[in-house]
């Protein structure tokens, strides 16, 4: 690849492609960029200070025109499949997630009539959500993804869903700057969806009560990794392996347990290449054939294990690399 294909465009210098919520992050910008700015918009990562950050090219040179630019894509994206849960029952607001497998293939059966190859969001959130196949025998709920690693629904019955469309609607300008080009500082508030390894933070590990605890006490979140994450799941779909679910990206073995294994690439690609890459079968390989995957332009593998430390919520554990 000519010097000159890295010498044009940014330095993402706030995401680590170490970690599961930076790599999703970078995954999500160049899908919303990818729809503004078509097959232009590309993404690979540079070795950087001992860690690997994304470099974004095909939309221009300047920051504050790309926050900008980011900012009014998410805002003015369509939301509306993250509603697809939302009830009202006895003057409550529900909108748990999983719901039950019908509606899921109801909603499926509504949106195929309008998506076509150049539109298609709102059926691959769906796709991302759970497969309806071998639904829950006690609830009826649809088999979900992977990702939903938050509480199916909290003590105000709000789940994954809700928490993504929080998050995208507290954004602001500063929230979209701080997570793309500087050091991560946790200091916003607000909803997140555990996909960042920092927050898990064990009960009995933590020196004050998180229940009576302050903002200041420890780490927040950062709103626009996580909303810009959100994004990335229209390349991880889930689907039906025998009777239970699989969310691309995600590997079990009996040694580790469910991990989810992402790469980090050196060439500029587009948002459709990206689509095919993440879903690579040669990640999944032990060992991974180190020569073969150099010669499709991937410098490095991570693989984050998926951790339970309740029967509520999961965590990624800090992230180690393969190759």
């Amino acid at each position: 690849m000519p010097a000159s294909d890295h010498s044009r465009g940014l330095l993402l210098n706030g995401l680590d492609g170490s970690n599961p919520l930076g790599f999703l992050a970078a995954v999500g910008t160049l899908r919303v960029l990818g729809d503004a700015f078509g097959s232009l918009a590309r993404l690979g990562w540079r070795s950087t200070r001992g860690s690997w950050r994304p470099f974004l090219a095909g939309c221009g040179n300047d920051k504050d025109e790309v926050c900008s630019k980011l900012l009014d894509s998410l805002k003015h994206a369509s939301m509306t499949v993250f509603d697809i849960a939302r009830e009202n029952k006895n003057n409550k607001e529900y909108n748990k997630f999983p719901f039950p497998a019908g509606r899921l293939v109801q909603e499926f059966k509504a949106l195929q009539v309008n998506a076509s190859p150049s539109e298609r969001r709102d059926v691959d959130f769906l796709a991302s959500f759970g497969t309806e196949l071998y639904p829950d025998a006690k609830t009826d709920e649809f088999q979900e993804t992977r990702f939903r690693m938050v509480r199916s629904g909290d003590s105000n019955r709000q789940g994954m869903l809700f928490y993504a469309k929080a998050i995208r609607e507290s954004l602001d300008r500063h929230h979209v700057e701080r997570a793309l080009f500087r050091a991560w500082d946790y200091q916003d508030e607000g909803y997140s969806l555990r996909w960042d390894p920092i927050e898990d933070q064990p009960y009995a590990l933590r020196w004050r009560d998180p229940s009576k605890s302050n903002p200041t006490d420890g780490p927040g979140t950062m709103l626009a990794a996580n909303s810009l994450a959100i994004e990335a799941l229209r390349y991880f779909p889930t689907f039906a392996m025998g009777k239970q679910a699989h969310t691309a990206g995600f590997h079990r073995n009996t040694r580790q347990g469910l991990r989810f294994v992402w790469p980090v690439w050196t060439p500029l690609v587009d948002m459709e290449t990206l689509r095919s890459l993440v879903a690579l079968r040669e990640l999944h390989e032990n060992p991974p054939r180190r020569s073969a995957l150099l010669a499709m332009g991937i410098a490095e593998i991570y693989s984050a294990r998926q951790i339970r430390p309740n029967q509520y919520y999961s965590n990624f554990a800090p992230a180690r690399p393969l190759v």
